[in-house]
Formats: structure tokens, C-alpha cells, sequence
């Protein structure tokens, strides 16, 4: 591996001389070619004849070709060495970055790659002791060995593979030319790696170590992606994954052999993720080399690969191998939705002839002894469709014909398929419950970004689409509350957070004529109903994680509105107190129908249900903070600015998160009785948290927009605002949610 005083300290500037020089001597190459040829081959030309005289030409025609192939060879290695100083200055420029970055924030960068927190705060016990600075501080220092490290793996790929591309001798024994010199590294780096994929027989530790190195330097790099990709081929790259990770019986692997053949599953999985979608913007269309490894995959979904056909007669099918893969990196959005046809497809037949999905995937095929994948391929698709926002939304609105029968993708696999229970199905012993990638692929395709990452300014406005999806999934989970499945509560939680204008809209009367008062920008509106919203929430709410979300959801948004409206006050023409009244109002009654499903949901009621949901409200913290950049909603830069979004990014979050700030701070001090918010046992102590989230709401924002209004004002306004909304609360909920049968 390059070492950072290495890579710090190594002086490019050779290499770009040698770049340079290797590039100028084609010219010279040609100019000699022309010189040889006008004072030899010319001159002689007419004046010699005879035997000699043709032997004499062939090889003066021979020389000629040397000297093309010389100028050749010349500048493919001007190309190379032009490339490997791109890649090494990219590089130390990085490393630079980085350790600036360390030392402006008081961490001690070792030259072996150790980091050392040396932050001064340390030495002061209330400094050190402060809400979230010790979690704070880890992250930081994670984020920075993480990313140092992933610098130094890309220079030591580049390095050896420069190494290899220049010690390499494609001619053999001849001793002409080599015009077959590698131009780029990435092509010496997928050569390699697809020689270690194509190598018969089980790779060593030092080889799956290489192959390791070359996929995490390369696998978001579309050229060495595709060229892996194709030199590999879907099916041998599916048996030799299958090889890798399935080691014969009796083969003991130590925790570092198993932490290398997770690593190589990730970046296989997202190497091959990049190389589904390196033709998207290719001239003339799709990549026939791509588009030949697609359908092999496709085609070896129902074939079994056993790699230890002595031991057991059944292997892993295709699909398995294929979806565990796609758990990780970004995938083409056709391939994905061909691929779950067919996946749809093989289950639903599965269950038509009595094969249930735990059957069907199950006993007796077997992950091996790595433990490493998912039996259940639907698991591992949902997270690709997870992390394709285009595929997901594209998905869930349309459906596979299975023997002459029309299959709604949404509606078989929330409503109809039978979901195998146990982490050998879903690969995770965190949430061994498919539900849960499930909610993965349903929170992308309704948000229109990636399940793992949180929204932002530029996050593209909800379209019709993903609306439609996300009115439909309320309606559903109104109608039947157990549709709110284990495991995904968490995802419809954060789904619903971005959709808090909507929710508003829907528990006003006449939310959806207050365009003015909840703008929606270029977002299209969900349109919930007052009893399917109000179902929706109480039963979301049960689950601690659903709750958390919900409830940043809401304070994130009560506050950013209370912004927009005392900074805008022509948006709406209600007066300041009127303004803090109103979004009081809304925000209690979100908050109260949450604070009642809490109260009756099964967590609650058991002895650690109050510590249970207040320690998710905690962990959610930074999420929640996350949220802050989409301002009044996702689609609404143009309306929280007048110059768009770079100053509405730059404004969006200052209320909420300060906000979110005092709510984890109170949730994380110890159980006093003057911890407002983590009291959450009894509805009257809810009441009291959420006004006084409501209330520092209003008075930070009334402080920011240098408002006539003072604390007694703003004091009535909230509660007078809050105290109504929960009654209207809790009348929506024993109405609507409460009394369902």
C-alpha cells in the first residue's frame, strides 16, 4: 500500500517531463520516417534493379513499418505515463485536502495512516461532556480514516498498475515494436482483475486481496467498470462469486478472511452497478457489450450454481447470486426492471404450483459457510430499486403479465407475497425481515432519492408518479393497518416526514385551497384524506422508529413555515400571531395523533416502551437535522428564495435545527424531571414537549425576522394554537384510527 508520507511528499513533476517527452517523439519518429524514406527509398528508387535490389526494398519497407510502429508504441506510452501523473496528482491533491481538513479540526494524521483525536475540548470535563460531542467527534475521525484510506487504495492500483503496464512485454520474443502498449490504467487494472475473476480454481488471500484493492479503486469508475464487466462475463462472474463465497465444507475462514469476502461483495456489487449504467449517455445508444452482459445475467437467473457439487447437490440459482450483488451500487433502471420481471415472475409461479418463497429459496439450498449474501433475491432487488429512485417509482406503477395473468409489481409484493422470515433470507441479522427492504425500495420510488441518503435542496420535486404511489400507499395502510408491516415503519416514517405539506393539506379542512399558506412549489400534491392521514400516522406512530421520524418530520417542518411565513409575510396576509397560531394548530395535531398511536401501541405499554421510543427519538437526531435543507418541502427553493436555491440552502435549517438541537440535547441528559422532551408517558407531558417545540419555533423565528412581537404573544399564540390542535387530535383519532374495526 502507498504510504501517506509517500504520497504526500512524491515529487510528479519527473513523470509529467517523462509524459511530455514520450508524447513529442512520435514527431520525431515520423520525421525520421520521412528523412529514410526521401534520402534512401526514394534515392534509390529507378536507379537499382535486380534481385538485391528487391530484397533491399522489402526490408527497407520492413524498416518503414518500424518506424510507424516505434511512433506508435511512443505515444501510447506518453498516454499511459500522461495518465498514471493525472491519477497520482489527483491523488496526492486529495491527501493534501485531507490533511489540511485533519489539522484545521484538531485531528493527528500518523504517517502509518493512525488518527488521533487532539481536539484541546478534551481537557475541559464541560466541554467534553456536552450533548452529542463525543459521538460527533468519532464521526468526524471515522469519516476521515475512511476516506484516507480510500485515497491511498486508489494511488497503490494506480501505482502497481503502472508498475505492470510498463514492465509488460506483448511481443514476446520479438524484438520489434510493441504497438499493444496500454494507453489508460484503468485498462491494465480491469485486465487484471478480470484475469483473477476468470482464474480456474480458488483464488489465495493475497489474490482476493489484489482483486479487492482493484474493484474498491475503480468501482465507480464507468470505463473500468464496463471493461471488467465484459472481460468477466455475467455467468462466470456469478460462479466465481458463488466459488468465492461459498469455500468447501470444513474450511475455517478468520475474521479478517471473512471481512475481505464482505468488502469483495460490496465492490463487486457496486462494480458491476456501474457497469449496467456506463452506456446511459453513450452516443449512438446502448453498449452491445453491455447490453450482451445484461442478458446473460437475465438468462442465468433460473440456473444453479453449486460450488461444491461433491458436498451437497444443491446450489444457489442465479437470482440469489445476481440480487445479492445488487444490494450495493447504483443499477441501470431497464435492467432493473427486466430483472424483476423475471423475478416476479419465477416467485409467482413458485407460489402458484404451492412453493411458497421460503420454499422455493430455501431448505435445501444454503448461503455456505461465509454466511455471506441473502436467500431471498426479492430482498437484495428491493435495495437496488432502493438506491434507483427512476427504477423504483417506474416499478411500483406497473406490473408483469405471469401466465396470462396481469400482476401489480405494489400490489403483490405489500399485499400478496409471502415475505420468508430470518436473516439467512434478507442477509442482515439486524432486520432479518424482507418488510424491510421493501420499505427501502418504496421510500425511493415515492421520495425520488436514495433510501440511504436524505433529501436536500436539490432534490427533484415530487412528480405525479411518485405522489400517486405515495396517496395509494396512506390510502392502503388506512384501510388495513397491518399493511404497516414489521420492519418498514422506519422507511414509511421518513417517507411521510417528506411529504409533511401534504400532511398538513390533508388534516385542514380546506388545506388543499391553501396554496398560499402551504406551498407545495413544483411539487405535485398527494392528496390525503382527513381519515386516511389521521389512520395513517396513529398506526405509523406505534413503532418507535415510524414515530421518531414522523416527529422530526413535523418539527423540522412547523418550524421552517413559521420562517417562511414571518420573513414573507405577503405570502399569505395573515398577521404574525396569526401565522404562529395556525402552524401551531396543524403542527399539535400532527404530533397529537402520533402521541395517541404511541400511547397505544405495545411498545409503550411494556416497562422500557417510554425509554424504547425516546431512544429512538435520539438516535434519529441526525437524521432529523438532515432534513433541515429542504426548507418548507422538497420543491420549494423558488418560493423560500427569489434567486432559487443556493441562498434557500444556505437559510433552510437554521430555525429546525437549532430546534432539533434542543430536542436531542434534553433527550440525552439524564431522566430528570426537567428533561421536557423526553417525557413522553402520558399524553399531558406529549402536550407540553410539543408546545415547547412550537414555542422556541416561534421564538427563533420571531427573533430572525426582527418581528414587532413579544415573548407573552408569542407565548398565547402557541399554546392557544397547540391546545386546539390536540383537541382536534384526538378527536380525528378516536374517530378515525381508535374505533377501526
Amino acid at each position: 500500500m502507498v504510504s501517506i508520507p509517500y504520497l504526500d511528499k512524491a515529487d510528479l513533476a519527473p513523470l509529467a517531463d517523462a509524459a511530455a517527452s514520450w508524447a513529442a517523439l512520435p514527431a520525431k519518429y515520423e520525421a525520421l520516417q520521412r528523412e529514410f524514406e526521401q534520402r534512401v527509398i526514394n534515392h534509390l528508387k529507378g536507379h537499382w534493379d535486380g534481385d538485391a535490389a528487391d530484397a533491399a526494398f522489402v526490408t527497407m519497407g520492413k524498416a518503414r513499418t518500424e518506424y510507424e510502429n516505434a511512433a506508435t508504441e511512443a505515444e501510447r506510452i506518453g498516454k499511459l505515463l500522461q495518465d498514471a501523473h493525472g491519477e497520482f496528482a489527483a491523488s496526492q491533491k486529495q491527501l493534501h485536502a485531507l490533511l489540511d481538513e485533519a489539522r484545521d479540526d484538531h485531528y493527528k494524521v500518523s504517517d502509518d495512516g493512525r488518527v488521533e483525536d487532539v481536539d484541546p475540548r478534551w481537557d475541559s470535563p464541560t466541554a467534553s461532556a456536552s450533548p452529542g460531542f463525543a459521538e460527533e467527534r468519532k464521526k468526524k475521525l471515522d469519516s476521515l480514516v475512511s476516506r484516507l484510506t480510500r485515497v491511498l487504495e486508489v494511488a497503490t492500483a494506480a501505482d502497481e498498475a503502472a508498475s505492470s503496464a510498463l514492465e509488460r512485454d506483448a511481443n514476446g520474443d520479438s524484438e520489434s515494436f510493441n504497438t499493444s502498449v496500454y494507453t489508460t490504467l484503468d485498462a491494465v487494472e480491469a485486465d487484471q482483475a478480470a484475469a483473477l475473476m476468470n482464474k480456474k480454481g480458488r483464488l489465495s488471500d493475497a489474490e482476493i486481496t489484489k482483486l479487492n484493492l482493484l474493484l474498491s479503486a475503480n468501482k465507480n469508475d464507468p470505463e473500468f467498470s464496463r471493461d471488467f464487466a465484459v472481460k468477466t462475463g455475467g455467468e462466470n462472474m456469478l460462479s466465481k462469486y458463488n466459488e468465492l463465497m461459498s469455500p468447501p465444507a470444513g474450511t475455517t475462514l478468520s475474521k479478517a478472511q471473512l471481512a475481505q469476502l464482505k468488502e469483495l461483495k460490496a465492490n463487486l456489487g457496486t462494480t458491476i452497478g456501474t457497469a449496467t449504467t456506463s452506456d446511459d449517455h453513450r452516443k449512438g445508444g446502448p453498449d452491445p457489450e453491455i447490453t450482451k452482459f445484461q442478458n446473460d445475467l437475465l438468462k442465468a437467473g433460473q440456473r444453479d450454481f453449486n460450488a461444491n457439487p461433491t458436498e451437497s447437490p444443491y446450489g444457489l440459482s442465479g437470482y440469489q447470486l445476481t440480487s445479492s450483488l445488487m444490494s450495493e451500487g447504483k443499477w441501470d433502471k431497464d435492467f432493473l426492471q427486466d430483472y424483476g420481471d423475471a423475478l416476479i415472475t419465477a416467485d409467482k409461479n413458485a407460489a402458484d404450483a404451492g412453493q411458497n418463497p421460503d420454499a422455493y429459496w430455501g431448505y435445501p439450498r444454503t448461503l455456505g459457510t461465509t454466511n455471506i449474501g441473502a436467500l431471498d433475491p426479492m430482498a437484495g432487488y428491493m435495495d437496488a430499486l432502493g438506491h434507483n429512485p427512476e427504477a423504483s417509482t417506474e416499478f411500483f406503477g406497473s406490473e408483469t403479465t405471469v401466465n396470462g395473468e396481469k400482476v401489480d409489481h405494489y400490489d403483490y409484493l405489500m399485499k400478496d407475497r409471502h415475505w420468508p422470515e430470518g436473516a439467512g433470507y434478507t442477509g442482515d441479522p439486524k432486520n432479518p425481515n424482507g418488510y424491510n427492504n421493501l420499505g427501502h425500495a418504496l421510500e425511493s420510488a415515492v421520495t425520488g432519492h436514495s433510501y440511504d441518503s436524505s433529501p436536500s435542496a436539490d432534490t427533484p420535486a415530487h412528480n405525479q408518479d411518485q405522489a400517486a404511489l405515495m396517496q395509494k400507499l396512506v390510502q392502503d395502510v388506512s384501510d388495513d393497518g397491518e399493511l404497516a408491516h414489521d420492519g418498514m415503519q422506519d422507511s414509511l416514517g421518513r417517507m411521510t416526514a417528506e411529504y409533511m405539506p401534504d400532511v398538513y393539506r390533508g388534516l385542514r379542512p380546506d388545506g388543499e385551497s391553501e396554496e398560499d399558506f402551504l406551498p407545495l412549489g413544483n411539487s405535485v400534491s398527494a392528496n390525503f384524506s382527513e381519515r386516511d392521514i389521521t389512520r395513517f400516522m396513529y398506526t405509523v406512530g406505534q413503532d418507535p422508529d415510524g414515530y421518531a421520524a414522523i416527529s422530526y418530520g413535523q418539527t423540522q417542518y412547523s418550524a421552517e413555515l413559521m420562517n417562511y411565513h414571518l420573513s414573507h409575510p405577503d405570502a399569505y396576509g395573515l398577521s404574525d400571531k396569526e401565522t404562529i397560531y395556525e402552524i401551531s394548530e396543524t403542527g399539535a395535531q400532527v404530533d397529537g395523533i402520533l402521541s395517541l398511536g404511541r400511547q397505544d401501541s405495545a411498545v409503550q405499554e411494556s416497562a422500557e416502551g417510554d425509554k424504547v421510543f425516546n431512544d429512538r427519538l435520539a438516535s434519529a437526531g441526525d437524521w432529523g437535522k438532515s432534513i433541515t435543507s429542504i426548507g418548507i418541502g422538497v420543491g420549494t427553493a423558488a418560493i423560500t428564495s427569489p434567486v432559487g436555491g443556493a441562498v434557500a440552502g444556505e437559510v433552510a435549517g437554521n430555525v429546525s435545527g437549532q430546534l432539533i438541537d434542543m430536542v436531542v440535547s434534553d433527550l440525552e441528559r439524564d431522566s430528570s424531571d426537567d428533561a421536557l422532551y423526553a417525557s413522553g408517558a402520558d399524553l399531558e407531558s406529549s402536550k407540553s414537549a410539543v408546545q415547547a417545540q412550537l414555542r422556541n419555533a416561534a421564538t427563533i423565528s420571531v427573533a430572525e425576522n426582527s418581528s414587532g412581537l413579544n415573548q407573552a404573544e408569542i407565548d398565547t399564540a402557541v399554546n392557544n394554537g397547540a391546545e386546539a390542535g390536540n383537541g382536534y387530535a384526538n378527536d380525528k383519532s378516536r374517530s378515525y384510527a381508535q374505533k377501526r374495526g
